[in-house]
């Protein structure tokens, strides 16, 4: 019998992350390992790590050295997108045992086999296509890898390669092992998820993949992530709008308000469209909750281009913002682009954004005072032992404790929504 050992993943940054480690973790079980609750308590720690912006790079070294003090005697290994950008600067960190590139979890596996030997093989699933939830009440299934846009300021294609697509048949073998396994809310994730299919041969297209799922019996409900707004369709739209295992929520990510700068970016949509898609959006589907991304401080951004950006969002009826402050990425053309802002301006535009988001954020919520919405109770409590759930078009509704089961749609009427959340009752 072999020696059971004890494994802890630290991820940064997106939900595809998250959807690697779960995956990872979902693997080094299948080996024979257990999870540590503490990294104290591990013998093989693993950072999975982001590269999208500086402020990320450096959480993931930090996070590193955190690790490698608090447990020395463990195998410590750098996974994801900085380990793919610069293997050499993570491999430079006192402690890091390995560094894998990417977000496939082999080399991982294989590392924690070589340092603990012992009979601890299972046959491993397809790790594309392996259903994961992590101990979490809303599980993730990543569809579609990889970016083929040309974004100027964005290492992501670089670093997580072209798009590639899962086969919807391995997808719907994971989406039942999901529903079996009792999860009731699933979230599909993929860098550029609304490319899915255009590598696959056939006529396979997110449209298509959506379809198979929402039929599989038994399916609670299924949440798309972000959507990019040139693949926000009329018949996506109105299929998101006519079947009811869809919640209603997208993020579309805008980047900036302003013509000139989302050239510069070479974003492929300029404003007037990307106000057309959200229109087209609350139009079939009233009470949507859309979110979008914002870049602040790129090079060359002015007074007048920020202020179209806050024009477009206050106008909008985006219900949350991802604010992020430029950062130059070294292999991308906008890292060498002149007329930086300065620090100070990309900090005071980052704040005032995130103002007019919470602002927003409270004008979406009371739209739903007195009425009941379909939510998903989840795992973790808040400190005063509130039930945390989370409706279909995405903000959070504290209900009291013990007044439903976690991980169950349940309805919940909204009492009260202001600046600190909402509060409500299982109808």
């Amino acid at each position: 019998m072999a020696t059971i050992r004890r494994y802890f993943v630290e991820t940064l940054g997106c939900k595809l992350n998250r959807a690697d480690s779960e995956r990872l973790e979902r693997e080094l079980a299948g080996r024979g390992m257990e999870p540590a609750r503490r990294p104290e308590e591990a013998d093989l720690l693993v950072v999975n790590t982001c590269t999208v912006t500086g402020r990320a790079d450096a959480d993931g070294r930090q996070a590193l050295r955190r690790l490698a003090r608090c447990r020395p005697g463990a195998r410590l290994v750098a996974m994801g997108c900085y380990a793919s950008r610069d293997p050499e600067a993570l491999a430079a960190i006192a402690g890091v045992d390995l560094v894998a590139p990417g977000a496939d979890p082999a080399p991982v596996v294989a590392e924690a086999l070589r340092s603990f030997p012992g009979e601890l093989s299972v046959a491993l699933e397809n790790y594309h296509a392996a259903p994961v939830g992590g101990g979490r009440t809303r599980a993730l299934l990543k569809i579609q890898d990889g970016c083929d846009l040309t974004c100027s300021y964005c290492i992501i294609p670089t670093v997580r390669g072209r798009s590639r697509s899962i086969p919807s048949a391995q997808l719907e073998a994971s989406l039942v092992r999901l529903v079996a396994a009792g999860f009731a809310e699933i979230v599909l994730t993929g860098v550029n998820t609304g490319d899915y299919g255009r590598d696959l041969p056939g006529d396979e297209t997110l449209l298509s993949l959506l379809r198979r799922l929402t039929a599989i019996p038994g399916l609670g409900r299924l949440r798309l992530n972000s959507l990019e707004p040139r693949t926000i369709h009329e018949d996506l739209v109105a299929f998101l709008a006519g079947n009811g295992k869809m919640a209603p929520h997208l993020q579309v990510p805008l980047q900036s308000g302003s013509d000139r700068i989302l050239k510069q970016m070479r974003r492929n949509y300029r404003r007037d469209f990307y106000v057309a898609v959200l229109e087209r959006l609350t139009r079939s589907i009233p009470d949507i909750g859309l979110g979008a991304d914002i870049l602040v401080g790129f090079p060359g951004e002015t007074d007048q281009d920020f202020t179209a950006t806050e024009t477009v969002v206050r106008a909008s009826p985006l219900a949350y913002l991802h604010v992020f402050s430029f950062s130059a990425r070294p292999g991308t053309d906008a890292a060498t682009f002149a007329s930086a802002v300065p620090p100070p301006v990309i900090k005071e535009r980052v704040a005032h954004l995130r103002q007019l988001a919470a602002a927003k954020g409270v004008e979406f919520r009371r739209r739903f005072l007195g009425r009941t919405l379909s939510a998903v109770t989840l795992g973790d409590p808040t400190r005063g032992g509130d039930l945390r759930a989370l409706t279909g078009n995405f903000f959070e509704v504290l209900l009291p404790a013990g007044s439903a089961p976690v991980n169950r749609l349940v309805d919940v009427k909204v009492l009260t929504a202001d600046a600190s959340g909402a509060r409500g009752v299982a109808a």
